[in-house]
């Protein structure tokens, strides 16, 4: 897989983390929701990608749901420096290739 693939399987990785979380911080209140994770595998070829969501097995407790706020702010975090480390791999790998052309010319 080529440095564009790598960057982007990182990207939809992170991007489906990052909307997994903002549901989980959406639904906190619903009666009976369960908080979901998103599984993450790495690809044969390199790169990521989400293996599966699952529920959080966590017991609700006195409150609506399981979803821990302070756990969806770190889950929030981790999810963004993912997406901003991959965008600066897209832009590393964006001049590598600047620098190959101008090199052939």
């Amino acid at each position: 897989m080529d440095v564009v693939g790598l960057a982007l399987s990182g990207l939809r990785a992170s991007s489906a983390g990052l909307a997994v979380q903002a549901n989980n911080v959406a639904n906190q209140l619903s009666s009976g929701y369960k908080a979901k994770r998103v599984d993450l595998e790495a690809e044969a070829s390199g790169g990521v990608r989400v293996s599966r969501v699952t529920e959080d097995p966590t017991p609700a407790g006195p409150a609506a749901s399981n979803v821990d706020l302070a756990t969806e702010t770190v889950q929030g975090m981790g999810f963004e420096l993912m997406y901003k480390a991959n965008l600066k791999v897209l832009q590393a790998g964006d001049e590598l290739m600047k620098a190959t052309l101008d090199l052939k010319a």
